[in-house]
């Protein structure tokens, strides 16, 4: 061997990013040959254009790098010189991330238990399995696709695995009295969902009440004049709309958290899985996935925004919509949160987006609701709830009637029984209505049976006829009721919130860069 050849087999080998198993069993020849793979790859190898492993493709590296080849060069060892501790060499459809960025998401998606590289390839037949990783195949070209990257059944049994569980714990992404940044940004997209605006305004106000300087902000604002932390609610919403985009760059994302509010069997989710994983750190609604993404070795907390004692009701200029026209007079007024049970003027209320699930529940039970004072909000949407004319009282709307309401339904959109924080707690406990739901995956705080009633679809109507009709029901009814406005409001409950909020913020803010 030539002395640069020499050079070239010590690097690869130190690097230990050449794949011998793969070299033979994609290069037949080889393998019938007494030749060792790697000095045949060093030597005949990369001038016939072979892959030294799984990831690194030639003609993609030096479509991009020309330099690579320059004098007869093998372009794996300038990329190992070049992008030291990489093991992916192209951007695929990604082209505003850093080699560095793409590695270390791909090598979380590999860890992240909802993915399976054996489920994406069923799902995706067309990839050729024998010389593509799956991983960063879902990541560089999946997503960008609109593929789907995680299999149903696998989302399912993680997700049923992670409710077994005992001793999740936040506390080792939590740095009591650490370093925190001088300005902090909370953004959502202005057009997304218009809950999502609600969802991060209450973030920004907990960070505030935490002590921190944070603004609420949105995707219109200048990118190169932003704050030092920048936390970033519902990615698969905020990179993907409007300018939204202009904000998907490796040098926002790495140092930036993202505040999951999605479920993972969606397409939604899994449109956000690039910001997530090669984000600083992941703030999660749902615990299940906070604990999923700790698995996968990002740092990650489940974190639900403190509920101000202010109460976003109707306006009036809502008054002449069509859907408050509809409301009983007495149920215009602003509604008191602290309404007893048996004094509202709503029997039933349920605020929702129309799905298969839900269809066939509100069908078998018309006949049980028909009987009932029911203000039930139930459509479907093509694009999202949105601050325009048509939409933007809908989030002061669901409130309002829950302040009026008795009981307040939750039917989950699909058969993954989500713990919805938004339209369970924000939306009815926080207005003194009392919860009746389906199933929920468990919430470390809000309990079942205590703070709201749980149960199957088809028992619903039972459940609901005990608590409207009977004594010993509406004395249940208003001690959940209590129960769930009392842990609310607790100030003890609020200042261990702040505390927790801003000790992950500093455990991510003081953590070095690895």
């Amino acid at each position: 061997m030539t002395p640069t050849e020499q050079q070239d087999l010590r690097i690869i080998e130190e690097s230990g990013q050449f794949d011998a198993d793969f070299y033979l069993a994609t290069h037949r020849d080889v393998a019938g040959s007494e030749i060792d793979p790697l000095v045949h790859y060093v030597r005949y190898g990369y001038r016939e254009g072979r892959q030294p492993n799984r990831n690194f493709r030639p003609a993609l590296y030096l479509g991009q790098h020309p330099e690579a080849g320059a004098k007869n060069r093998n372009p794996f060892v300038h990329f190992l010189q070049t992008h030291e501790g990489c093991h992916i060499a192209h951007h695929g459809l990604l082209t505003r991330f850093h080699l560095e960025d793409l590695s270390l998401g791909a090598r979380t998606l590999e860890q992240l238990p909802f993915f399976d590289p054996h489920t994406y390839h069923d799902i995706n037949r067309d990839i050729d399995r024998a010389t593509t990783d799956m991983a960063e195949h879902a990541l560089l070209y999946g997503v960008p696709e609109g593929r789907r990257i995680f299999g149903a059944l696998r989302v399912s049994e993680t997700l049923g695995a992670l409710c077994t569980e005992t001793g999740m714990d936040d506390a080792h992404f939590v740095t009591p009295n650490g370093p925190v940044p001088d300005s902090i940004g909370v953004y959502y997209n202005t057009g997304g969902n218009v809950f999502i605006h609600e969802i991060a305004a209450d973030l920004q106000r907990s960070l505030v009440d935490a002590g921190l300087n944070c603004t609420l902000l949105d995707e219109t604002a200048d990118p190169a004049n932003r704050p030092e932390l920048c936390i970033f609610v519902a990615p698969h919403e905020f990179f993907h709309l409007g300018r939204g985009p202009l904000w998907a760059t490796g040098n926002i994302i790495r140092d930036a958290l993202m505040f999951n509010t999605e479920q993972p069997q969606t397409l939604w989710f899994e449109r956000g899985i690039p910001f997530l994983l090669m984000a600083a750190g992941v703030i999660d609604i749902c615990y299940q996935m906070a604990e999923s993404f700790r698995r996968a070795g990002l740092p990650a907390i489940h974190f639900t925004p403190t509920i101000g004692p202010g109460r976003d009701y109707l306006e009036k200029g809502d008054m002449r919509h069509a859907m408050v026209r509809v409301l009983p007079p007495a149920c215009r007024k602003r509604p008191d949160p602290a309404t007893p049970f048996a004094d509202r003027q709503i029997d039933i209320s349920f605020f929702g987006n129309a799905s298969s699930h839900r269809e066939k529940f509100f069908a078998r039970n018309a006949a049980f609701f028909a009987q009932y004072r029911n203000y039930f909000y139930y459509r479907k949407f093509l694009n999202p709830i949105d601050s325009s004319p048509r939409d933007n009282l809908l989030s002061r709307l669901a409130a309002h009637v829950a302040g009026h309401s008795r009981i307040t339904l939750n039917i989950h959109r699909d058969d993954y029984g989500f713990f919805e924080w938004h339209r369970i707690v924000k939306g009815a406990m926080a207005n003194g209505s009392v919860v009746v739901s389906e199933p929920c995956l468990p919430h470390p705080v809000f309990r079942p049976n205590v703070h709201f009633l749980e149960e199957t679809g088809r028992h619903i109507p039972n459940l609901i006829e005990w608590l409207l009709h009977t004594p010993d029901g509406r004395a249940r009814a208003e001690a959940i009721r209590s129960a769930a406005l009392k842990l609310i409001s607790a100030p003890a409950r609020n200042q261990a919130h702040c505390e927790k909020i801003r000790g992950f913020i500093a455990h991510v803010w003081s953590t070095p860069e690895a």
